[in-house]
C-alpha cells in the first residue's frame, strides 16, 4: 500500500500525524490509465454503478475549504467510462486495471470482495479548476426535487444527496459533460 510519505505532492496537505497512513488514491484521474473502483454490490453509495456502461460519465464532488472562503462542495474531475471490470473476486491477471487502488490492495491483502473497476477514456481527468457545486448547481443538474430543510445547512443537504451515485439525464447531464476535460 502506498504511504502518504511516498506521495510528496500530498504531504503538504496533511497533518504530520497522517504521514505514515496508507493512501487510497481512487479515483486516479491523473495516471496514463485513469481508473475508479468501488464495491457496487455492498456499498450503497455505489450500487447504481452496476448499470454503468461505456460512455457514461462519473463526476466527482469534493468538500474543499478555500483559503478565503467557507468550506463548500466543488466538482473536481470526471471519469468517462471506457471499459469496466465487474465483480472482481480473484486476481484478473495483468491488464489496464493494475494501477487501481482496489486491485493493488486486494493483491496485497488477498481480499477479493467483488469490487468493480472502471477504466476512464482519454476524456477523463481532473478539471483545470474546481467548479462550485451549491444549491443553484444542484438544482440545475438534478432539478428541483431535493428537500432543502431549514434545520440543515446547504452543505448537509448536498452531502446527503450526493453520498450515493445518482444517474443524471437530460439538461443536467449535458451541463456536467460540458465541464469534462476533452
Amino acid at each position: 500500500m502506498v504511504q502518504l510519505r511516498d506521495r510528496a505532492d500530498l504531504v503538504r496537505h496533511a497533518p504530520s500525524s497522517w504521514h505514515r497512513r496508507a493512501v487510497h488514491l481512487d479515483p486516479d484521474l491523473e495516471s496514463e490509465t485513469p481508473t475508479y473502483g468501488d464495491n457496487c454490490r455492498r456499498a450503497g453509495r455505489a450500487f447504481s454503478l452496476r448499470r454503468a456502461q461505456p460512455g457514461d460519465v462519473i463526476v466527482f464532488v469534493a468538500r474543499l475549504h478555500p483559503q478565503s472562503a467557507a468550506p463548500a462542495f466543488f466538482l473536481v474531475g470526471a471519469l468517462t467510462v471506457d471499459e469496466l471490470l465487474p465483480d472482481v473476486i480473484a486476481d484478473p491477471g495483468p491488464g489496464w486495471w493494475d494501477g487501481n487502488a482496489h486491485i493493488r490492495r486486494a493483491r496485497a491483502t488477498r481480499r477479493w470482495d467483488s469490487f468493480w473497476v472502471f477504466k476512464g477514456s482519454q476524456a477523463s481527468g481532473l478539471f483545470a479548476r474546481a467548479h462550485p457545486f451549491s444549491r443553484r448547481e444542484a438544482s440545475h443538474v438534478f432539478g428541483d426535487v431535493w428537500r432543502w430543510r431549514r434545520n440543515r445547512t446547504e452543505l448537509q443537504t448536498i452531502a446527503s444527496y450526493t453520498r450515493a451515485v445518482r444517474r443524471v439525464e437530460g439538461e443536467g447531464e449535458a451541463w456536467l459533460r460540458n465541464l469534462c476535460p476533452t
